[in-house]
């Protein structure tokens, strides 16, 4: 890979870990439903006029925005109003696991040892971290967090097999179709909307438009140029460094506790998920030879 795009790989880790653990605020002083509306507003608004018009089928970018937005993001924003930031961020790492068994599944892949031990390694880390939180709900934010994990590996394959768009003109398009859905959602189940937008401070703001802009739009269309230039197995090991980014800026910045098994259970989870991203010397063999 070029030093530039290696560069922005790191970037991009760093943008996702700092990104999702720094909304834990912003999920308290806005409802985290409507929260995450306003998000894909502000994404649609800003980006839609610099892409190309979407040609995916509008009943498959309806269920693929659901599915890997509006109910992902928000089911996220709601674990992460429950749980440690630090926390949410090793958790979120189920995505991997469940993306690579729902591609079992859709019979997209074949089956193999390697990432079929990964995923146990990485799912025995996240039974370790589990033990982890210490509040009586804490077990509400586990389940909140890994059905997000798995509607988003559910939108992967469905990406995969009916979509028509990459890159900003695909993320521009969830974001059309998933903000209505979330801001339905907020209206039906949560309450004061209106009285908590009222009482948000400035900084509320810049952090949600920032948030927007930069954490979800920013990250990922920078993510999905990368994927254009270079092999997935090279990008995939830059994945590893977006847990230890999370993790620590929960600890340094909202002074989190670094518990033993979170520790242990983050270290379980990198060594599993290490050996389903990293890649083969088959493999990278086979890659360049295509």
């Amino acid at each position: 890979m070029p030093a530039k795009d290696i560069a922005l790989a790191v970037l991009v880790q760093l943008i996702w870990g700092v990104g999702f653990t720094s909304m834990k605020p912003f999920v308290a002083a806005f409802p985290p439903l409507l929260f995450i509306a306003m998000v894909y507003a502000i994404i649609a608004l800003t980006v839609t006029p610099l892409a190309p018009r979407s040609t995916t089928p509008f009943r498959w970018m309806m269920l693929i925005a659901a599915l890997g937005g509006s109910v992902q993001s928000g089911l996220l924003a709601l674990g992460l109003s429950i749980l440690p930031a630090s926390t949410s961020t090793l958790l979120l790492q189920l995505t991997v696991p469940f993306a690579i068994l729902m591609s079992w599944v859709a019979r997209i892949d074949r089956p193999n040892l390697r990432n079929g031990l990964g995923c146990a390694v990485a799912l025995g880390g996240v039974a370790i971290v589990i033990g982890a939180p210490g509040e009586k709900n804490s077990w509400i934010g586990v389940v909140l967090i890994a059905i997000a994990s798995l509607t988003w590996s559910a939108a992967q394959i469905l990406i995969r097999l009916r979509c028509r768009d990459s890159g900003a003109t695909f993320y521009a398009a969830m974001a059309r179709h998933a903000w209505p859905q979330v801001l339905i959602a907020s209206l039906l189940l949560e309450r004061d909307q209106l009285g908590r937008l009222a009482s948000a401070s400035p900084g509320d703001w810049i952090g949600l438009v920032t948030i927007a802009l930069v954490g979800f739009a920013g990250g990922y269309i920078l993510w999905y140029r990368l994927l254009v230039r270079n092999r997935i197995d090279q990008l995939l090991p830059f994945t590893l460094l977006m847990p230890p980014i999370g993790v620590a800026t929960g600890v340094m910045w909202f002074e989190e506790p670094l518990r033993s098994s979170l520790v242990a259970g983050g270290g379980v989870i990198l060594a599993g998920l290490a050996v389903v991203v990293w890649p083969t010397r088959r493999g990278a063999v086979a890659a360049r030879t295509k």
